[in-house]
């Protein structure tokens, strides 16, 4: 068919019929304020502090600058390679990394990064070239703490000294994020003195991955992504449900999607287990060693007594037995609840490293406030007794009244006024984390909290001591910043709306975009005040968002102009042309074959064959099209387009309609496609939601059922686009020919859909 060039982006870029669509993210996420400037060095002058997430508590410029070199190498001082002595007493982490692991992981860095091999050596003796790692930093500077270090630039080379193998760590995320932004400047890095430090012992990242499937490989990501602003803590919520009504008002509730990551061999447990994705002792004992290499410490929770319809819905007599009592709230009056909750974390305690862990005991029954009390505190005696480990809890007094004191030792994870008192709990001696909601609340698709985290109100208002934005001088509502029972805070995200809601591509895109500022705030916080204006700092923070190594989550692939990939078939072949050079390749008997009828070239797919691309996925704003000319009879869940992220299907199990599945939910568009008949199939994403257009009609949007109790209805959403194969690599494609397929970076609407497929082909219904 005929081929969209030249000619046809300059009718675009001409044509009045462009969309303009609301942003899906607040505008202070996407502000393109002034021009980025960059740590220029002036001869003779000295350097202005160069810019990192989070700022650099101290920086003493000198003149001139370091440049990265081919010959560039790693040092470890061998005195330190294998760990120091303060490194296992300051982090929850049994067995932590020491400077050799963290070197390994900051030469990879680089590499991608940069591009550049430089060499890992164990020496004492560094050059100029050099980048040279060392702790005992304490000896010379005995008020900075476990985390921080000294950054020396110089003639000499570059030296990293600190305190922990992890502070060593964090030097090396200063010095990756100052090469991506030196990218323009042959990694030229300003010469200077940095001396930095955090402000917080704690900096968290909590993820409920109870509600949303999330595979090891995407929590991987998560790990590196907050690794590279200094995030020192991970907590994985591994059980819960959708919010579950009373038992009278809701009499199907042990039918509800539940969520149990865990997955023991003990016949016991094992039948609690998501058959969706659950992971092992083997799978944790890697993420933890990985994470660990990453600066990381991990958390586990398993929430109960309430949150617990994963283990009561096989055991309703655990309930209790009332009509007004939630499904998903043990029965504490039962002594095989207690027993039950002791034996599963007698299980799978072992699997972690860390000595702190979490036991959840949040939204339970008020009216059971003592029991719930004696409850957390039988469990912190319960942990150090048979395990030498801490618990917290997440905040929950204000709703659980009695007389019963909740141990002071138990640290709390404040979250909600209405269930806790940070001010109050620190008065009676607990430690306190701050994710209060809703500032440090990501629940994606709900109105009660952020969808996207506004990044602004965080970089300029919320601080770890900060408990009430709007109210921050209120010692009644807040903490002062120096105060020793606060721990630190972090970014929560919940996904209360189950996994349907939002693909794994889109959860991400939520997260990156909030943790530059969080961990600007819990690093340095207000203490800093050579902070720059958020205009300033949001263009940066993007650049380096978008270039962190050891990410594929981002899901944008480069192009050079707006086609990412553009086949038309014509030259024989999946010849890409775009700008871009993204050919494809026919695999297992794909052809490109005469279309008929003077239509030109087309794809011919049989069920095994299929055309491979370079890339993955897209993620929104974009537009996907192509021209299909399925024949009769297609097998069910047959694949247009697929990738590891989901699939486009010509139909589904139930019926012959355009289905999209994504993290293994599918979406039905209610399209169905005539055999031996030519038609446009495409989609366009943006602004939260996801067009589909059958011959060039905006005929749906791509929707889920919101199960949720006071909602039950349709909500659009976005889904990440496939194309890594035309058809599929496992042995199910559509049969028919295809044509005319296209990838744009950007939205396209109604009017300009048509004026696109036309030029593709002039086979029009």
């Amino acid at each position: 068919m005929r081929r969209v060039g030249v000619v046809l982006l300059a009718a675009l870029a001409a044509s009045s019929v462009f969309c303009v669509s609301a942003n899906p993210v607040p505008a202070s996420t996407t502000t393109a304020a002034a021009t980025p400037t960059k740590c220029v060095v002036k001869r003779g002058q000295p350097n202005p502090t160069p810019f990192v997430i989070p700022s650099l508590q101290e920086w003493t410029g000198s003149k001139d600058e370091w440049t990265l070199q081919k010959t560039t190498r790693i040092v470890v001082d061998p005195a330190y390679a294998e760990g120091g002595s303060l490194d296992a007493g300051n982090t929850f982490m049994a067995n932590p990394s020491n400077l050799k692991q963290y070197a390994a992981s900051f030469q990879s860095d680089i590499k991608e990064a940069t591009g550049f091999d430089v060499e890992v050596v164990v020496s004492s003796d560094y050059s100029k070239d050099d980048i040279y790692l060392t702790l005992g930093a304490e000896a010379s500077d005995p008020s900075l703490n476990h985390e921080g270090y000294l950054l020396d630039i110089d003639n000499k080379g570059i030296s990293i000294q600190a305190v922990t193998s992890r502070g060593a760590f964090w030097g090396t995320r200063s010095l990756l994020q100052m090469l991506i932004l030196a990218d323009e400047n042959n990694y030229a890095l300003p010469r200077g003195h940095a001396r930095d430090f955090p402000n917080y012992n704690e900096r968290k990242f909590m993820q409920d991955i109870a509600r949303k499937p999330i595979p090891m490989s995407d929590l991987r990501e998560y790990a590196t992504l907050t690794s590279f602003y200094k995030f020192n803590t991970l907590h994985h919520h591994y059980n819960d449900n959708p919010a579950v009504r009373v038992k009278d008002l809701m009499p199907d509730w042990a039918t509800k999607y539940t969520g149990f990551r865990l997955r023991s061999d003990n016949p016991t447990y094992a039948k609690y287990a998501s058959d969706d994705v659950s992971f092992t002792k083997q799978d944790l004992r890697e993420f933890q060693d990985f994470i660990k290499a990453h600066g990381l410490d991990l958390i586990p929770e398993i929430d109960t007594p309430a949150h617990s319809l994963c283990f009561t819905k096989f055991h309703p007599d655990w309930t209790i037995q009332n009509g007004t009592a939630r499904g998903d709230w043990m029965d504490l009056g039962n002594q095989d609840v207690w027993d039950f909750v002791e034996g599963l974390w007698t299980e799978v305690v072992g699997w972690f490293d860390s000595s702190e862990i979490s036991i959840g005991a949040d939204e339970y029954d008020p009216t059971r406030g003592d029991l719930a009390r004696k409850f957390v505190n039988h469990f912190h005696d319960f942990f150090a007794t048979n395990f030498n480990r801490t618990i917290r809890m997440w905040g929950s007094d204000v709703r659980l009244p009695g007389t019963i004191e909740i141990d002071s030792d138990i640290h709390t994870d404040h979250w909600d006024w209405t269930y806790s008192n940070p001010v109050d709990l620190v008065k009676r001696g607990h430690k306190v984390s701050n994710l209060n909601a809703p500032d440090s609340y990501l629940v994606p698709r709900t109105a009660a909290y952020w969808d996207y985290i506004d990044d602004r109100k965080i970089y300029e208002l919320w601080e770890p001591w900060v408990f009430d934005v709007l109210d921050r001088t209120n010692t009644s509502r807040n903490l002062s910043p120096d105060e020793p029972l606060l721990t630190g805070g972090g970014l929560a995200n919940w996904n209360d709306f189950l996994g349907e809601s939002v693909t794994r591509v889109e959860l991400y895109d939520r997260v990156s975009r909030a943790v530059g500022a969080f961990g600007e705030k819990m690093w340095a916080g207000s203490k800093n005040i050579d902070r720059i204006s958020y205009e300033k700092w949001a263009p940066l923070a993007k650049k380096l968002r978008e270039n962190i190594p050891g990410i594929t989550l981002t899901r944008r692939p480069e192009s050079k102009g707006q086609y990412v990939i553009s086949y038309d078939f014509e030259d024989g072949a999946a010849k890409d042309s775009s700008e871009n050079g993204y050919d494809g390749k026919l695999n297992n008997g794909a052809q490109v074959v005469d279309a008929g009828n003077g239509y030109g070239k087309a794809l011919q797919l049989s069920a095994n064959s299929y055309v491979s691309t370079p890339l993955e996925s897209i993620a929104y704003p974009y537009a996907v099209g192509m021209w299909i000319k399925p024949d009769a009879n297609q097998a069910p869940n047959a694949v247009i387009l697929e990738s590891g992220d989901g699939k486009l299907l010509i139909s589904n199990s139930t019926s012959p309609t355009i289905t999209f599945e994504q993290d293994g939910h599918q979406y039905d568009t209610n399209i169905i496609m005539q055999p031996n008949e030519w038609a446009h199939i495409a989609f366009s994403a943006f602004a939260g939601k996801t067009d589909v257009f059958y011959n060039m009609r905006r005929t749906t949007f791509v929707h889920y059922y919101n199960s949720r109790w006071d909602l039950l209805q349709n909500e659009t959403m976005v889904v990440t686009a496939p194309i890594r194969n035309i058809g599929s690599a496992s042995g199910n494609s559509m049969t028919g020919l295809v044509d005319g397929f296209f990838v744009m970076d950007r939205e396209v609407c109604a009017g300009e859909m048509s004026f696109v497929a036309k030029h593709y082909s002039n086979a029009l219904p």
